[in-house]
C-alpha cells in the first residue's frame, strides 16, 4: 500500500494480533443512545475475549474503551499524534487506564503534536489492525466513514448501528447499511453475526433475573435498545397511553428503563 507505514509505535502491550480484534468508532458528538450502546458493545466484545480497537476520540470512541477496561479486557487507542502525548487532553485519566489494560498505538514518532491532517491518516491502522469494523453514529460525511473506505481497501467487513431517518447522526450509517454494511441489530446476537471464533471469558456479566408481574413484563418485552415512542408501544402491547406511561414510570423507577429523547424510551444498558 502506499500509506503503508514505516514503523508502529507502542505505549503499553504489544497488540495480540492472534487474537480477534473488533474497532468500534463513530461521532465525537454522539447521543445519550450512542455512547450507552458504544459501553455496551466495548463491554461484551471485551468479556467475550475480544480486542477492542478506537481512537479515543470523545464520544463513541471513548465509551467503547471504557466498556472494554470495565469488562477487564483488552483494548487499543491509535492516536493522530505521538503516543507520548494525550489527545484530547481531558482523556488522560482513559489514557492512562488503556495504557495498563492494553495499549496506545501510532505510527508518528514520539512529540508529535496533534494536528487535524494526521487524524483521517491514523484510521487506515484502526481497520488495518481490525478484523471487523462497527461504526456507531456518524454524519453523512462523518471521519469515520474515511475509517469505512479504508477498511473496504482492506477487504475488511463493516457492520453499522441503525438510527431514526431524521437524526442526522443516523445519516451515515443508514447510508451504509443501505449500501451493504452488516446490520447490528442486537447486543444478544452482536457476537455470533460477527462470527468471529472466541472463547468465552468466565468474567463476562450474566443478565440479572428479573421478576416481573405480568403487565410490566408485556411492555418491558417489547422494548430494545432502540428507542420507541409510545404510539409504538400502543401498537405493540394493545393498551391504552395511559397504561403505557404508568408501566414506564414503574419500569423507570426500577433502573430498567431510560427515555434518551422526548417520548422515546428503550432499555437501559
Amino acid at each position: 500500500m502506499e500509506d503503508c507505514p514505516y514503523g508502529i509505535y507502542f505505549r503499553g502491550d504489544v497488540l495480540e494480533l492472534n487474537k480477534p480484534t473488533v474497532a468500534v468508532v463513530g461521532a465525537r458528538n454522539c447521543s445519550n443512545y450512542g455512547m450507552e450502546l458504544s459501553y455496551k458493545i466495548g463491554f461484551e466484545l471485551s468479556a467475550n475475549g475480544i480486542n477492542v480497537i478506537s481512537g479515543l476520540a470523545r464520544g463513541i470512541d471513548s465509551q467503547s474503551h471504557k466498556g472494554a477496561i470495565d469488562a477487564s479486557g483488552v483494548t487499543y487507542a491509535v492516536m493522530g499524534c505521538g503516543v507520548d502525548i494525550c489527545y484530547p487532553k481531558d482523556n488522560i485519566s482513559l489514557y492512562e487506564d488503556i495504557k495498563k489494560n492494553g495499549g496506545i498505538i501510532s505510527d508518528y514518532p514520539c512529540g508529535t503534536k496533534p494536528f487535524a491532517w494526521q487524524f483521517p491518516l491514523r484510521n487506515r491502522l484502526i481497520s488495518g489492525l481490525a478484523d471487523k469494523i462497527i461504526i456507531i453514529e456518524a454524519k453523512e460525511r462523518s471521519g469515520s466513514l474515511i475509517t469505512v473506505e479504508y477498511a473496504l481497501e482492506q477487504g475488511k467487513d463493516v457492520y453499522a448501528v441503525p438510527g431514526r431517518i431524521e437524526d442526522a447522526l443516523s445519516k451515515g450509517t443508514n447510508r451504509l447499511i443501505k449500501e451493504g454494511a452488516g446490520l447490528i441489530y442486537s447486543i444478544e446476537t452482536l457476537i455470533e453475526d460477527l462470527e468471529l471464533e472466541v472463547k468465552t471469558n468466565t468474567k463476562i456479566l450474566k443478565n440479572k433475573n428479573i421478576v416481573l408481574e405480568k403487565e410490566l413484563e408485556t411492555l418491558y418485552s417489547c422494548l430494545d435498545l432502540f428507542p420507541k415512542n409510545v404510539e409504538q408501544l400502543m401498537s405493540e402491547t394493545g393498551k391504552n397511553s395511559v397504561e403505557i406511561l404508568r408501566d414506564l414510570i414503574k419500569l423507570e423507577m426500577m433502573g430498567l428503563v431510560v427515555e434518551p429523547s422526548k417520548n422515546y424510551y428503550s432499555k437501559k444498558i
